[in-house]
């Protein structure tokens, strides 16, 4: 088995690639919709980046929006995202740096570790092809060791929560 040096929480998205390792910022934000607003990070964020957002208190991202745009008055960060965030305000967010964002191309992946139970689906996209990939968890089949030898680009859906990303480099 590799030795992992990276290690990142996943959130599921159609369009979003697996941000990388390592967060540049966090914060608290109390504005719904696609703005975003929190105390400047000094201009750690850039547009491109992408935010995780959680229930306020809670460690498990449930989100993940492209930043659009950042403005800074005075004090606060404004960050204009792609798409609204849903989760009610006020929540957490951490800030990550794009993986290729929604490109399927020259992104060099993660070996994925989450728990499936029996009956439980996991669908992904590879390192290297734009086609999703389904896999259901069974006993006579372990997808995790399947998850653990393909590098992953993106994860489009799973059943399961709290499903991390390794990464070797």
């Amino acid at each position: 088995m590799a030795d992992f040096i990276k290690a990142i929480p996943v959130v599921p998205s159609a369009t979003l690639n697996i941000p990388e390792p390592g967060s540049i910022g966090d914060g608290s934000s109390s504005t719904n919709g696609t703005t975003v607003t929190a105390t400047a990070l000094k201009n750690k964020a850039r547009p491109g980046d992408v935010i995780q957002v959680s229930v306020t208190g809670s460690l498990e991202p449930i989100e993940i929006h492209q930043i659009l745009n950042i403005e800074t008055v005075a004090t606060q960060d404004i960050y204009t995202l792609l798409t609204p965030v849903a989760t009610a305000a006020p929540y957490d967010f951490k800030i990550y740096r794009s993986n290729g964002g929604s490109s399927l191309l020259g992104n060099s992946g993660y070996s994925l570790l989450v728990q499936l139970d029996n009956a439980d689906n996991i669908t992904f996209i590879p390192v290297g092809q734009t086609e999703q990939v389904s896999l259901t968890n069974n006993t006579n089949f372990s997808v995790q060791e399947v998850l653990s030898e393909i590098k992953i680009q993106r994860v489009v859906s799973c059943d399961a929560s709290n499903i991390i990303a390794l990464d070797t480099d």
